[in-house]
């Protein structure tokens, strides 16, 4: 019985070693992918940054405000086309 849990043992510590070896072969491809992208990538100057502001700034936007009055007045033709299409639908 001592043979078999030696066998089943070794078998594990195989297991464990082709995956830590994977695992290092994995790492050092990695590295060597972050070392070209070191190299290919731009150095960007981070205390010469623009202000925020201009960044962010979006002329593009449209902004529209709903003042009371209008949203009182859009729920009342709401309400009389509801009211409207329940006479029709009942006469």
């Amino acid at each position: 019985m001592s043979s078999k849990q030696n066998d089943q043992a070794e078998a594990l510590r195989q297991a464990i070693q082709d995956v830590t070896e994977n695992k290092t072969e994995t790492e050092e491809a990695v590295l060597d992918q972050d070392e070209q992208k070191e190299q290919t990538s731009v150095e960007i100057d981070i205390l010469n940054l623009p202000p925020r502001n201009e960044v962010h700034k979006d002329s593009s936007k449209i902004r529209f405000k709903v003042n009371l009055s209008l949203l009182r007045f859009l729920f009342i033709v709401v309400l009389l086309l509801a009211l409207a299409g329940i006479i029709v639908w009942f006469i």
